[in-house]
């Protein structure tokens, strides 16, 4: 885009025309014909400002529903949710963006009530377990809103449906938001723990998990919920073996969490995940168009760990990680066209402070 400042639509237009010949001049001459208004002009005119209109009232109508949101009755916002119509489909919605609109509804996310009661739809949709595609939805949408909350009254179903709900998706939704919640919790002033007896053990044995997709959401949350000074002592252990996971994505992001801890047990993980090489197996399993996305991704975290982990082990032995970033920047030269410049400037950045 141009810096200079845009000229007026008159600059390069051609002179004006010259004086006419003097001389009487008939009607015809005085004015323009005179046409039948065209389809296009109607359209301007009349209705383009009712579609603008109308835009403008349902704006307003949307913005009204989203903010009573928060005054109306939890068991009726629970009742609609209950049913099969689309009514319910809407009730989340409107529900959803009400509970991230926390400046309209400043008591919804301390609402103890409808967190209770949402919590004790989601326990009844587990023990349903129904599998059809409306059901499964619901169910992950009720575990994504409990993550809403400021209020604990969510967590036991959260845990629930995180062991044992049928649904991959709806499980990673539980651990998603149990971490949600834990970091809520932890930047609350004072800053407070989950207190349920049930949670430790529901990660390591959710660290342990046959699923691959369950183990890698377990150790994106365990990176969360150990950033607390309190963290019970077990989950960092599970993140240590999460490290030497077969799966990748559970590997990767095991040494992530294990990284802002700067834990040197991360350093092998971190050092593949700026091998090209090693990136073309993990990420062969993504669509196309996205294959490119994670590795950069990926890339960009492990360059971001490698920092954190010199930062907090200044005298540590890092040469692998300076090795692996080195070689990162040479393979990077031969696949220009594939490798972001920002990313081999920032690998060659890391490798400066790698080398400090």
């Amino acid at each position: 885009m141009s810096s200079n400042p845009p000229q007026s639509s008159f600059a390069n237009s051609p002179d004006p025309p010259g004086p006419t010949p003097l001389g009487p001049l008939n009607a015809d001459e005085l004015l323009p014909p005179v046409e039948p208004p065209s389809a296009g002009f109607i359209l301007q005119l009349f209705v383009i400002p009712a579609v603008i209109v109308l835009a403008v009232v349902l704006l307003g109508m949307l913005v009204t529903s989203l903010a009573n949101t928060g005054e109306r009755d939890p068991a009726k916002i629970v009742a609609t949710l209950r049913s099969s119509s689309q009514n319910r489909w809407q009730e989340a919605f409107e529900l959803a963006n009400a509970l991230r609109n926390e400046q309209q509804n400043p008591e919804l996310k301390n609402n103890s009530d409808l967190a209770s009661q949402l919590a004790q739809l989601l326990d009844e949709e587990i023990t349903s377990g129904n599998a059809d595609d409306g059901s499964v939805k619901l169910r992950s949408f009720l575990c994504s809103a409990l993550g809403e909350f400021h209020v604990d009254d969510g967590v036991e179903v959260l845990l629930r449906a995180a062991r044992e709900d049928p649904d991959t998706y709806v499980r990673g939704s539980a651990i998603n938001s149990l971490a949600i919640l834990a970091e809520d919790f932890r930047m609350q002033d004072p800053p407070r723990e989950i207190q349920d007896k049930q949670f430790v053990d529901t990660f390591v044995e959710l660290s342990n998990d046959q699923n691959d997709a369950i183990r890698s959401q377990t150790a994106y949350a365990l990176g969360v919920i150990t950033l607390s000074n309190d963290s019970d002592p077990r989950l960092d252990t599970e993140l240590e073996t999460l490290v030497d996971d077969l799966h990748a994505d559970a590997r990767y992001n095991a040494a992530l969490a294990l990284a802002r801890h700067g834990n040197v047990l991360a350093v092998a993980a971190v050092a593949e995940m700026v091998d090209l090489k090693s990136l073309a197996v993990t990420t062969k399993d993504s669509l196309p168009q996205a294959q490119l996305r994670k590795r950069n991704t990926i890339i960009k975290n492990a360059l971001d760990a490698a920092v954190v982990i010199h930062d907090k082990n200044p005298a540590a032995d890092l040469s692998q990680l300076s090795s692996a970033v080195q070689n990162l920047i040479d393979e990077a030269a031969e696949q220009s066209e594939q490798v972001p410049p920002q990313l081999v400037d920032r690998a060659q950045e890391v490798l400066g402070i790698l080398s400090n």
